[in-house]
């Protein structure tokens, strides 16, 4: 059972790192265009981390967060940014993920960089300015900064607790890193946890190598022990002036 008072939507990391995809005629994204490095002279801006459901995951998120709103529950934003704090040139909250050189491989050392400041992948995709990408509320949506892959920091739980909630609905980027992330750290500190899974998306790049569907696999094992797994049809079906049963 839901109560919007008690509820937080979460939308984590709406950001060009996950929107950015090579430009494709076929509308077929080959891996060659993904890994293709900055210092190619065809470069065209992308990111070897793009979500192909970027923007569809993007249109639940608005509708899920629209109608959150008109309920009185609380919409979560978040952002995963490195900073550079002391003015040295260098990010100074990177965590163990600046350790590995994840995607060196591909041709993209220091791959954290597409989560730097200083460089255009981090920013927020939002509207206006990109008519698809979420409308944000900026005077009553809770906007947070994170550097880890899970979105239940610190200040995060305690306003989460201040506020009384005792319910988290997961959606945002990426499947298989923070939205699943969050979604089993949220369980652990004895947080409701709603999945929904139209709502999410994780990089095409590792879905060709694999062969694995995160869309599918993810959900499949938050819903055996973790967390509610829904689609957005079916949770604004059930949203009532009251409570939600799944």
């Amino acid at each position: 059972t839901i109560d919007p008072a008690k509820t937080a939507l979460f939308v984590i990391d709406p950001q060009y790192t996950y929107a950015k995809c090579p430009p494709t005629q076929s509308g077929q994204i080959p891996v060659e265009g993904l890994v293709q490095s900055p210092s190619d002279p065809d470069f065209k801006g992308h990111s070897p981390l793009c979500c192909d459901k970027f923007y569809p995951a993007v249109q639940q998120q608005n509708r899920l967060a629209e109608a959150a709103r008109a309920k009185g529950m609380k919409v979560f934003l978040h952002a995963h940014i490195y900073r550079d704090t002391d003015g040295d040139g260098k990010v100074d909250n990177c965590g163990r993920l600046c350790d590995y050189d994840v995607l060196g491989w591909a041709g993209w050392p220091e791959a954290w960089n597409l989560w730097n400041e200083a460089f255009p992948w981090h920013e927020m995709v939002f509207a206006p300015d990109d008519p698809q990408g979420f409308r944000p509320d900026r005077q009553e949506d809770y906007y947070c900064e994170k550097s880890t892959f899970s979105a239940m920091t610190e200040p995060v739980v305690a306003e989460l607790r201040a506020q009384g909630i005792d319910t988290v609905v997961v959606t945002g980027f990426m499947t298989q890193y923070c939205s699943v992330t969050t979604s089993r750290h949220a369980h652990d500190l004895g947080f409701k946890v709603v999945f929904v899974q139209d709502a999410n998306d994780g990089p095409i790049l590792q879905e060709l190598l694999s062969g694995i569907d995160e869309n599918a696999a993810i959900p499949f094992h938050l819903g055996i022990a973790v967390a509610d797994v829904i689609s957005t049809a079916d949770f604004l079906a059930n949203l009532d002036d009251k409570k939600t049963e799944l």
